[in-house]
């Protein structure tokens, strides 16, 4: 874990796992909602000004992205590493999905969009830049879109901290799956959408990490639970030994019973 993109990625996948009921980071996380739709209605603004609405923009499988543009540190990771992923995929936007970036800054403007797009796009190596859209929009349409996405973010100082994560939407605007982190495998992208084609509802990754790691009230993050997680490979691995001994003992006991007829 020297590495410091590793570092960001454990950082920001912890972070989005975080519960609501801990006030101490109740403003930042994803809360899932799995299975539920996206209003129709929400307008934003695409890369040239116009007005679009969410009801426009989710004509098929429609991959998500959350980010600020002034960003300099996660959102530029997020967008390079989704890019990657792209890139190595058969099947482009535009090629039966849709692929949107949404600034949840209202600060950011169309040209700022214009300009991540052609940063983004080209490290995709797609073609025509409509494949990937940048989209902006005032507070109130960011509020409305990143609540129906389950995505919470806090303003810090000149910017935000907030989690990194891909939301997979189907044809009919429900949400089908979160993918975390910075990295992505294409295995995880080809799968969810055609969950999303298929309007297939994803697990949660949610409840397997929240039980491995802890909240640090002192340090006020969570960190990753040794105790409980050694503990519970130290209790199923004496069960499997267990259960190997017995095994053992029964098929010996059935041997030498065998040979005493003999």
């Amino acid at each position: 874990m020297r590495d410091w993109k590793s570092i960001l990625l454990c950082a920001t996948m912890l972070t989005a796992f975080l519960c609501p009921a801990d006030h101490a980071c109740a403003e930042v996380g994803i809360d899932e909602h799995l299975g539920q739709t996206i209003p129709p209605d929400i307008t934003l603004l695409d890369e040239e000004g116009r007005m679009v609405s969410t009801g426009d923009i989710i004509n098929g499988p429609t991959i998500f992205s959350l980010v600020y543009l002034g960003c300099r540190k996660m959102c530029p990771l997020l967008l390079r590493g989704e890019a990657e992923v792209i890139s190595g995929l058969e099947q482009k936007p535009g090629q039966g999905y849709n692929l949107v970036s949404v600034s949840f800054d209202e600060n950011d403007t169309p040209e700022d969009a214009r300009k991540a797009r052609g940063i983004y796009v080209e490290a995709a190596g797609l073609a025509p830049e409509s494949d990937w859209k940048f989209l902006t929009g005032n507070k109130e349409s960011i509020d409305r879109l990143t609540e129906a996405l389950g995505f919470r973010f806090e303003r810090t100082g000149d910017g935000f901290s907030h989690v990194a994560a891909l939301i997979v939407v189907s044809p009919k605007a429900r949400i089908v799956r979160y993918i975390y982190g910075i990295k992505f495998l294409p295995f995880d992208i080809r799968m969810a959408l055609a969950e999303a084609e298929r309007e297939t509802v994803g697990l949660s990754a949610k409840g397997a990490l929240l039980y491995c790691f802890r909240y640090d009230p002192e340090g006020k993050r969570y960190v990753f639970n040794i105790l409980k997680v050694t503990g519970t490979v130290t209790i199923l691995s004496a069960i499997i030994l267990f259960a190997y001994l017995v095994r053992s003992s029964r098929k010996r006991r059935e041997e030498q019973g065998g040979d005493a007829d003999e």
